[in-house]
């Protein structure tokens, strides 16, 4: 929504606009990609496309596949990257990279997402929230929001009578940014002194964008993904009945009469003359419908650069991994310089008000990040030739080896590894010969 004059007046009949018309609608789409994302709350999808007599013989039948092609394609942070900055903002970083392994899927899957930073005064560090449902405001011929909405219950309670949404404005040449809370009734609640945001021009929302900008500032999503996974389903379950009446229905024929029959092993049927009593099975071919599902899972997952990996007998070396994932590097390289990297100065700008103001802690402006390099894994034999060849030519050492093996070991472990080893190690034999023998006389 694009807002031109601005008051406080207006703009909290703009919020409370939002919050009657507009915000379920806006977050339908978001709500069901969660649920296949999940692999939660997907049986009243599903029954759109069966009656309730076919659903009463089998349970429905899914395959999580969206969650598994977006966790095979979203790698960037994967490994941990190397920022180069002021060791104090290291120091209060929190849990940032264990959330971008998270906030990178949410990117992918709902083309848009928002990332929340606060402090927390206990554990002397940022946090981080994802935040997937929520509403931008813009001023004209601005692309960035100057006022963020969200609603601050959890999913079960988004149809609450009195609803809470948080708000989050930063400040404009109308008025100081804003920083409250407002109900589905309209009643505001202060979160801070005043209601003014304490980071001035600078709201601590960062948003992650899956492509550049073409149209509207939230970005498309994985609707291919959920629309093949919704597709699967379907055939998952009429396969699933398909098997279930291989095992034959029973008809009967040459009755006029509606008298009850009952069947059973133990039972003798009893039929008059002219009567006939068989099984008849649906002409369904179930191999084919396999590999209908199959080519589907293969279409989709190429399309979104990752390969699905079926039974096979056949080992594959590391060099054929790599020629085979040669569109996905393309695809995480251009990741890192489109989203990334971008995403990642401008939580540092956030995270140097946020820690200034509510940590009291000023860090300096100094800033980079270097993303690391994703390679096909190499076989033990690769491996092995690989560093024989290396530590020969004095490429590698065994504190590099450790390193790469274990990052999370700190260089004091890592050398007294290295220690315990040449001490462990069998010492040289010392030659037996005489003193003229051993000068070689």
């Amino acid at each position: 929504m694009i807002i031109t004059n601005l008051t406080e007046q207006m703009m909290y009949n703009i919020l409370m606009e939002t919050i009657k018309e507009n915000f379920d609608k806006e977050q339908e789409f978001r709500e069901t990609s969660m649920d296949y994302y999940e692999g939660i709350n997907l049986q009243q999808d599903l029954k759109k496309y069966f009656d309730s007599d076919s659903l009463s013989q089998i349970p429905p039948a899914y395959l999580n596949l969206t969650k598994n092609i977006i966790d095979r394609r979203c790698l960037v942070y994967q490994e941990q990257p190397m920022r180069h900055t002021d060791e104090k903002y290291l120091d209060h970083i929190g849990d940032f990279d264990s959330s971008m392994k998270e906030f990178e899927k949410l990117v992918y899957l709902l083309g848009t997402e928002a990332l929340y930073t606060y402090w927390s005064e206990d554990k002397q560090k940022l946090m981080y929230r994802p935040i997937h449902f929520f509403t931008p405001f813009f001023r004209p011929n601005e692309d960035d929001p100057f006022m963020v909405m969200w609603q601050v219950e959890s999913q079960l309670q988004a149809r609450s009578d009195d609803a809470q949404f948080m708000v989050w404005s930063r400040s404009t040449e109308d008025m100081p940014g804003k920083h409250f809370m407002i109900s589905s009734k309209g009643k505001i609640t202060s979160v801070v002194e005043g209601d003014l945001n304490p980071f001035g021009d600078v709201i601590p929302i960062n948003f992650g964008h899956r492509s550049f900008m073409t149209r509207d500032f939230m970005r498309a999503g994985a609707e291919d993904i959920i629309d093949a996974n919704r597709s699967i389903n379907i055939m998952l379950t009429e396969m699933a009945l398909s098997s279930r009446f291989q095992l034959g229905q029973p008809t009967i024929s040459g009755i006029d009469t509606e008298a009850r029959i009952q069947f059973g092993q133990d039972k003798a049927l009893i039929l008059p003359e002219g009567a006939s009593f068989n099984y008849v099975t649906p002409n369904a071919n179930i191999g084919a419908m396999k590999e209908s599902i199959k080519f589907l899972i293969d279409s989709v997952s190429q399309a979104n650069n990752v390969k699905m990996n079926w039974t096979s007998g056949q080992a594959e070396s590391g060099l054929s991994k790599k020629m085979s994932q040669l569109d996905l590097m393309d695809s995480l390289r251009s990741d890192v310089e489109q989203i990334y990297r971008p995403f990642e100065r401008e939580q540092f700008k956030i995270a140097q008000r946020v820690l200034e103001v509510s940590g009291g802690i000023n860090i300096s402006d100094e800033f980079s990040v270097d993303f690391q390099e994703r390679s096909a894994p190499m076989s033990q034999d690769e491996e092995l030739k690989y560093y024989e060849w290396a530590f020969q030519n004095n490429l590698e050492s065994r504190q590099s080896y450790l390193r790469k093996k274990n990052p999370d070991l700190k260089e004091e472990e890592i050398l007294d590894i290295v220690q315990q080893i040449d001490e462990e190690a069998p010492q040289e034999v010392k030659p037996t010969g005489s003193i003229l023998d051993q000068l070689g006389r």
